[in-house]
């Protein structure tokens, strides 16, 4: 009877474990199955979106070849600004946007796969949103529920527009899974130059020029070479002007470079770049370089014509004649001395002093306007024949209206003086003491421009120094000294010889305090040479009536110098932060709001002076920079320190984007769109 029992128990506990295992077994199957279902649904995933991708470069492509069949015929207001063509938006709209994406919906490669496709223009808060022709591959409500843009570009005064792609796929093979993704991709369409979409660039074509990156600087955005040097040392000079070398780290690139060529593939190593990071090599950009004679010409056309100046338009020639044509044009309208008592004819007196030391010279047979006794107001036009002293010795002088010199021109000012347009055959001469000195129209000089301050702007006095509202003419060099003070600059400036901003070393214990404040475009026919001082954006309105910073633009015809930034001076945390190693709430060093651009050359120090461009530069023929990664401070060129990882460049240029979106009038304008790659996303 045991026997029995015993047997039926072994039965049942073989039942049991058969059970239990095949049990594990259908769950290992089943497991098995999910998991490959799971798999082949994620690499349908990644196929489609790799695919999907493709379908917005094509896109992209597609566009850049049409945008060249679509010449912008620029038309002109009668202030020499832009505006744009009534056919425009519909030739854009038509001819090349609807046909890109039609290339796509009717290629049956990808039409399975598209679930929704189309082209959102969010220049501004009025959205546009164009699909293709074929109905049931047009996007819906799925994109149109966005509605708002943070962009605010005036479609009738700019051709920049800003457009962003829009994709949602689906799987063709419903047996693979539920997989849809949204792909978006921003791209910008701009009729600027190339040079303003790069952090740093050059475009020679002569494989002994181009771009050199000497040390470690810091390039936070794309670059553009045909030709590309690096080495791991940075060359700096020594107080007796004597060129010397110290060893660094390699440059670090963030973003892309950019070429027509293949040349620098072979720089693209791991060896060359800091940590390793090697930026890619991509040819989808076109380089559209400016015709700066023609532009030059353009913008003087402009200026002068605002102020019924040049009747004739200028040639080649004449722009290399213009000064002498100037100061005749100029002279010719001074018909009749303006009499007023406030006018003091004087037989010999002093030139009057700059900001940085007595003048020796004197002026004969000339006049004097002083305001020693009380406030002078004109509120006629002035017109002198002769050089002209204005001193604002005690109280406020007022121009309502223009003043015309025929001869030199000072204007000297210790209190408060206001100026409307100004025009003088001769030098004009702005020297600011103290007080404020503000123009709030053009300054024309057929003769060189020098306008200097040192007048205290402490908080108390913020309101002093000098405010220039209106264009700024030099036919000869123009120079802007701004010592231990402030200046705006509001305006555009045209310098038919060197164009000069230069500050000094004296009290920069916490920083630099030599500031000029842009928002400019700025022509130098000649050289450039920056020194000693801050370049940051000044507020100003633009014309759809919302606030914008500005920055100085400077277009040099030779070559450009920029040295002494910041010597010496140190980033409050030297330690570097992550990628992209850009400063983080720095209060020590502010950086330069700028672009800067040279048909020749430009070598740039970053060894005892400190770059942080918020901006780009750029030179046509050769762009050499030189930098190092410090790990301590240190107070003289004789004591460079040796560079460290981790640890901040001394040469930083953060590519500001924001240039293109503008709708800056002066800015050259080439003749058709080009495409700048923006913002990618898969959600």
């Amino acid at each position: 009877m045991n026997k029995l029992n015993e047997q039926g128990n072994a039965l049942l506990t073989v039942l049991l474990v058969s059970i239990v295992f095949t049990t594990i077994g259908l769950a290992i199957v089943a497991s098995s199955i999910s998991g490959a279902k799971r798999v082949e649904t994620r690499e349908s995933d990644i196929t489609i979106t790799f695919e999907s991708k493709k379908v917005l470069d094509e896109i992209t492509s597609s566009i850049a070849t049409r945008l060249n069949t679509l010449n912008l015929n620029m038309a002109k207001n009668s202030d020499g600004t832009y505006r744009v063509n009534s056919s425009f938006q519909g030739e854009l709209q038509n001819n090349v946007l609807i046909p890109s994406l039609n290339d796509i919906v009717e290629n049956p490669d990808y039409n399975a796969s598209i679930q929704c496709l189309s082209i959102e223009d969010i220049s501004n808060n009025e959205v546009v949103y164009l699909q293709p022709n074929t109905a049931e591959t047009a996007c819906g409500a799925s994109t149109k529920e966005k509605n708002t843009s943070s962009y605010s570009i005036n479609r009738n005064y700019d051709y920049t527009r800003v457009l962003e792609i829009v994709l949602v796929t689906n799987n063709p093979n419903e047996k693979e899974g539920d997989v849809t993704r949204t792909l978006k991709k921003k791209i910008i369409l701009s009729p600027l130059p190339s040079f303003l979409k790069y952090a740093a660039g050059s475009a020679s074509e002569d494989k002994n020029s181009g771009l050199f990156l000497n040390g470690s600087s810091n390039i936070n955005g794309n670059a553009f070479a045909n030709y590309l040097t690096i080495s791991k040392d940075a060359n700096y000079q020594d107080r007796a002007g004597k060129s010397r070398t110290v060893a660094s780290l390699p440059p670090s690139v963030n973003g892309d470079f950019y070429s027509t060529g293949a040349a620098i593939l072979e720089k693209l190593k791991e060896d060359n770049f800091y940590k390793k990071d090697v930026p890619d090599l991509k040819h989808d950009s076109q380089f559209i370089n400016i015709e700066y004679d023609q532009t030059l010409r353009d913008r003087i056309n402009t200026m002068l014509s605002n102020n019924a100046l040049t009747t004739t338009v200028l040639t080649t020639t004449d722009v290399t004649n213009l000064s002498a044509v100037l100061k005749n044009e100029i002279s010719s309208k001074v018909t009749s001395k303006t009499a007023q008592t406030d006018i003091v004819k004087t037989d010999t007196q002093q030139v009057p002093q700059s900001v940085v030391g007595d003048s020796l010279e004197r002026l004969e047979n000339g006049f004097t306007i002083d305001s020693k006794t009380g406030p002078v107001t004109f509120t006629d036009n002035v017109q002198i024949n002769g050089d002209v002293v204005i001193n604002s010795s005690n109280y406020p002088i007022t121009f309502e209206k223009d003043l015309i010199v025929n001869g030199n021109l000072y204007i000297v000012s210790n209190k408060n003086i206001s100026l409307q347009s100004v025009k003088t055959a001769g030098d004009l001469h702005l020297i600011n003491f103290g007080g404020n000195v503000t123009g709030w129209a053009d300054l024309v000089a057929a003769g060189k421009v020098v306008i200097e301050s040192d007048a205290d702007t402490t908080t108390s006095l913020a309101s002093n120094g000098v405010k220039l509202n209106g264009d700024i003419f030099a036919g000869k060099t123009l120079s802007i000294r701004p010592l231990n003070t402030n200046m705006d600059l509001n305006s555009n400036i045209i310098s038919l010889d060197d164009f000069t901003v230069k500050g000094d070393e004296k009290g920069e214990a916490d920083g630099e305090n030599d500031i000029v404040r842009f928002n400019s475009v700025v022509y130098s026919n000649a050289e450039s040479f920056i020194s000693n001082v801050n370049i940051i954006g000044l507020p100003y309105t633009n014309k759809s009536n919302k606030s914008e910073e500005g920055q100085l633009i400077l277009l040099s015809k030779d070559r450009l110098t920029i040295t002494r930034m910041n010597e010496f001076n140190n980033y409050s945390d030297m330690n570097e932060p992550s990628y992209p190693y850009l400063p983080i709430e720095e209060k020590n060093i502010q950086p330069l709001k700028a672009f800067f651009y040279t048909e020749k050359d430009a070598e740039l120090y970053g060894v005892g002076s400190l770059f942080y461009i918020k901006g780009g530069i750029f030179a046509k023929n050769s762009l050499e920079i030189n930098a190092i990664r410090a790990n301590r401070a240190f107070k003289s060129i004789e004591n460079v320190p040796l560079s460290g990882e981790n640890y901040m460049s001394r040469f930083i240029v953060d590519y500001d984007q924001d240039v293109l979106l503008k709708g800056i009038d002066a800015l050259p304008i080439v003749d058709r769109l080009q495409i700048i790659p923006d913002d990618f996303v898969i959600q």
